[in-house]
């Protein structure tokens, strides 16, 4: 596949282990299997040659697990690496973590080294309780609220994920609603789209979302600065209108994972610990195996039928080639759980915007018409 790529993303999984059993976790066994540091320099050698023969001028190298910071010495000597080796290519680095390993001294050297941090929460402490515990079946949401509140302390434009489960589903407005009275402006909801999700939970979760388009609308009224995934990533499809193809992730072009044994695959979906042979598209030790890495490209931007017709399948995320693995093992059937979601949301985020666009509500209006409002927001969160 040929493609102009001015940003590579490359994820580095650190290792399988974690001090956490989400009840979604798609990543397979807890094995403590860490990345090498010998793999993780040829990692390293690897997407600078990438990049370079690319003629790339940005790279987002991103850490993952398991969870990463079980591996804090690594992911540091990796990013260190990055820094010192990144020449005239502008290097960017982010870290998604549950935040129960995270302390004061290691903050600092994470903020030293300008690492972006994205926290997971799910909601209220019995929610993030339920979902999240701990390997021993404890809650953690004591932890995570301890490291919420050091993370908004050195930045207030911390990001949180929120993940939807079916039972957690009613509770979504509660949710966004607890993380956001903690102090997050930035937050992202996504579904847990490998669960079984029957017509009931759906049912509840849209009764949910109506309850979040009054909690939208009346934090717009109030001039209030935030950004809500669910609602906001809808609203701009219309307003900014959909992605082009050519503005999508395009996996394993514009993004890729490196796994703890070196393997690298499409997207972080991909990497768990019960390997997945057609989806591995090479290695660090000797490149891409490129045509394993153009079918899978190819076959997940291919046209879905069960598409044709659809009023919103411009806006929706039927093309994510990680969803559709996730819901229907296939990176080429579009997900059922994704085209119930998308037509129970989208007409609520549309009902809301029309009114808030008729009234000319101010912040609406800036935020969504306004090219640098992002950049505005984001400075005044932060001052």
């Amino acid at each position: 596949m040929s493609c102009s790529i001015h940003q590579l993303s490359a994820t580095f999984h650190l290792t399988h282990q974690c001090n956490l059993r989400c009840t979604y976790c798609y990543t397979g066994e807890k094995l403590n299997i860490p990345m090498s540091k010998a793999t993780a320099d040829k990692g390293i050698d690897f997407v600078f040659e990438e990049a370079r023969k690319n003629g790339i001028e940005k790279l987002l190298i991103m850490f993952f697990g398991g969870e990463p910071l079980i591996e804090k010495a690594l992911l540091l000597y990796i990013a260190d690496r990055f820094i010192r080796e990144k020449g005239d290519i502008e290097v960017n680095f982010q870290m998604s973590t549950n935040g129960t390993l995270l302390m004061p001294n290691l903050l600092d050297e994470l903020l030293r080294r300008r690492i972006y941090i994205s926290l997971s929460i799910d909601g209220s402490p019995e929610i993030t309780d339920r979902q999240r515990p701990n390997a021993a079946g404890k809650g953690t949401s004591k932890a995570i609220e301890k490291a919420g509140r050091l993370l908004l302390s050195c930045n207030p434009a911390t990001n949180v994920t929120c993940v939807i489960t079916p039972e957690s589903a009613p509770h979504v407005a509660e949710s966004v609603d607890w993380i956001y009275g903690q102090g997050f402006r930035y937050i992202t909801t996504t579904l847990d789209y490998s669960g079984a999700w029957t017509t009931d939970d759906m049912q509840q979760l849209k009764a949910a979302y109506q309850k979040l388009a009054v909690w939208y609308e009346r934090k717009m009224k109030a001039q209030e600065r935030f950004y809500l995934s669910s609602f906001d990533e809808r609203i701009q499809s219309r307003t900014m209108n959909p992605l082009k193809p050519t503005e999508r992730c395009l996996i394993g072009y514009k993004q890729f994972s490196i796994a703890p044994d070196g393997e690298l695959y499409p997207c972080i979906t991909f990497v768990t610990t019960e390997k997945i042979p057609e989806f591995m598209i090479g290695h660090v030790e000797h490149g891409f195996n490129e045509d394993c890495r153009d079918y899978i490209s190819r076959a997940s931007e291919k046209e879905k039928p069960e598409c044709a017709g659809c009023a919103i399948k411009d806006r929706c995320s039927s093309w994510c080639a990680c969803v559709n693995y996730m819901s229907t093992g296939s990176v080429e059937q579009a997900s059922p759980v994704v085209c119930h979601h998308e037509k129970i949301l989208m007409p609520i985020v549309d009902k809301v915007a029309n009114r808030l666009w008729k009234k000319r509500s101010r912040m609406f209006v800036h935020k969504h018409y306004n090219p640098v409002y992002p950049i505005i927001s984001h400075i005044e969160i932060t001052a």
